[in-house]
């Protein structure tokens, strides 16, 4: 039988990276109840290829008790060591391996929305001397196939496959994430395998590298001309995965639910959409000075179109 509660499971979503710690920025916001300890620290796993892991975390816990937690971020705040503040010799070697895939998503001037991968975790340790250390950037995620479809570079296929997947979060929401099935036996099973709307569990590498190129012409006369190059690469590549779940394993998403998810996550998309829109509308009144103030014309979510749903 197929899942048959009324809540969506909560996705397998685990990443783990490890590497040289490069900087660091905290930050505490909000006041009272709502205060919170913000942040990003950036790991380097290899030259080039950098992460960034963001993390939140209240002070209090809902029955207001202090919260763990914080305790160990500022640990990291206060005693962790950057190759920023120390150099690359003196710095700390860190782990992050209860970490997790999210999208930071919002909507820029012109209306359309931005959605950008991000790492988030609340827990980050130094990697100890005794113990091996293995510069890496690794996931592990489950979710339901939306579609599979050719990488296409200049026109044309490039021998790689592009895996849309459905990811269930805490909370009954969804998002969905794109990851590369390299060309050749990966590629190959999920085009025949991981048919629209089955439950799959894969995981790989994840891609962030960057890379300035400066190429000198040397000048018959005065001084030569330099010529920059910007390379970037960002993508989760897949590694290895799972046979596509069956019907009746308790762990299949039901397609109920995530029809329900994705409506749900349109309708707070629009919400998202409206505030942003009677926001600037709200600037621009009080810019002026005068008039009205500007009321929001909030629309009624559409329903998903039958080639949004992923079964």
């Amino acid at each position: 039988m197929r899942q048959n509660k009324n809540e969506l499971r909560e996705a397998e979503n685990n990443a783990v990276i490890e590497g040289v710690l490069l900087e660091k920025r905290f930050e505490d916001k909000g006041e009272g109840d709502n205060r919170a300890l913000t942040g990003e620290i950036d790991i380097e796993v290899r030259e080039n290829e950098v992460h960034t892991v963001s993390f939140y975390t209240k002070y209090k816990k809902n029955d207001g008790s202090e919260n763990g937690l914080v305790k160990g971020l500022k640990t990291v705040e206060e005693e962790y060591k950057t190759v920023a503040e120390v150099g690359r010799e003196e710095a700390d070697k860190v782990r992050v391996d209860n970490a997790s895939i999210r999208l930071n998503e919002y909507y820029g001037q012109d209306g359309s929305l931005r959605s950008f991968q991000q790492i988030s975790t609340n827990f980050v340790n130094r990697v100890k001397a005794n113990e091996e250390f293995i510069p890496r950037a690794e996931f592990s995620i489950e979710g339901v196939v939306k579609a599979v479809k050719d990488e296409i570079s200049s026109n044309e296929p490039t021998g790689r496959k592009e895996l849309e997947l459905l990811v269930p979060l805490y909370g009954g929401q969804i998002i969905p994430l794109k990851f590369i099935a390299p060309e050749g036996d990966a590629a190959e099973y999920i085009e025949s395998e991981y048919e629209k709307g089955s439950t799959v569990a894969i995981h790989g590498d994840i891609v962030n590298y960057k890379e300035i190129k400066v190429e000198k012409k040397q000048a018959a006369f005065g001084s030569d001309k330099e010529k920059v190059t910007h390379i970037t690469k960002r993508e989760n590549v897949i590694t290895g995965g799972q046979e596509p779940y069956d019907e009746d394993n308790k762990n299949a998403y039901n397609p109920q639910l995530i029809a329900k998810a994705l409506t749900e996550r349109e309708v707070a998309l629009e919400e998202k959409k409206n505030k942003k829109k009677d926001g600037d509308k709200g600037n621009k009144g009080k810019k002026g000075g005068f008039g009205s103030k500007a009321s929001g014309d909030k629309k009624k979510a559409g329903g998903l179109k039958a080639d949004d749903l992923p079964f």
